[in-house]
């Protein structure tokens, strides 16, 4: 007569599947059970299907590795320590979500004019900088050269654009994406990643970010969200390096149309040009 086995078999069983848990496991676990069960909890929560595969992994370091590859399939990157292994204790992910912050810190701003990249350089100047550091406006006007004829630079009203009223300048124009980045640049976006800085996010802030249901649906919204801004910005980078002289020169014009009809009808003093690099 057929009989059911019992909890003890069934567990027995499934035990046996999954093989013995390795040493490095073991001790892991009896190092913080707490810990270890948030992770099995994350596991089943945001991942039941690939409960099997993460937990075959011999060590805790590539259990979350693995975890943060499918994590990342489904929702967003989670920081690069944990997808590339470094991490080896179960609380470095449990604890809180590890996010990459996506924020334009003071020292990426002052790389910019060392970046490489035209269509950056060249947004950029046309741009106040957020800082009011004339050495770094210099330098980038210095790097702009490379890229632009200096008498069309020197178009450029002292100091930049401002970075106020820029979405209302560019509002449904193709160069909108000039003031997403004014919003980049001064960590200014309303995305929760890119206003997002290393240096706020180590010194506190994670401690906020806790797991939940909520909390990763709301940040995997803001992630697609980053991608969308960043991609536009970039489709205008590139849209610029295609033939800089001409195509800066374009957005200046328009630029400087739109903010002298502004003025005027607002009857305003018109912007002042002619301090660009000599």
């Amino acid at each position: 007569m057929h009989q059911d086995p019992g909890p003890l078999l069934i567990l027995a069983g499934k035990l046996l599947a999954a093989g013995p848990p390795s040493l490095s496991v073991l001790i892991a676990r009896l190092q913080d059970s707490e810990a270890y069960g948030d992770f099995i909890s994350l596991i089943r929560e945001f991942l039941p299907e690939w409960e099997r595969e993460i937990l075959h992994e011999p060590v805790p370091a590539r259990q979350m590795a693995v975890f943060a590859s499918h994590f990342e399939d489904r929702y967003f990157p989670l920081d690069s320590n944990i997808m590339d292994g470094w991490e080896t204790e179960y609380s470095d992910l449990t604890r809180q979500i590890p996010v990459i912050p996506r924020g334009f810190s003071y020292d990426d701003f002052s790389e910019l004019s060392s970046s490489g990249r035209a269509g950056i350089e060249l947004m950029t100047y046309l741009l106040e900088n957020p800082y009011r550091d004339d050495d770094d406006r210099v330098a980038l006007s210095e790097a702009c050269k490379e890229h632009v004829p200096v008498e069309i630079l020197q178009r450029v009203p002292q100091g930049g654009f401002p970075l106020q009223g820029l979405h209302r300048l560019l509002h449904k124009t193709k160069y909108e994406a000039l003031a997403l980045w004014g919003d980049e640049i001064t960590m200014d976006t309303g995305n929760f990643f890119l206003d997002l800085d290393s240096e706020t996010l180590y010194t506190g802030y994670a401690e906020n970010i806790n797991w939940s249901r909520e909390d990763v649906k709301n940040l995997t919204t803001e992630w697609q969200q980053a991608d969308r801004i960043d991609e536009g910005i970039y489709n205008l980078c590139e849209w610029l390096e295609q033939d800089p002289p001409v195509r800066f020169e374009e957005l200046l014009d328009f630029l400087l149309e739109r903010t002298t009809n502004g003025e005027e009808k607002s009857g305003k003093t018109a912007i002042v040009c002619g301090n660009g690099p000599g």
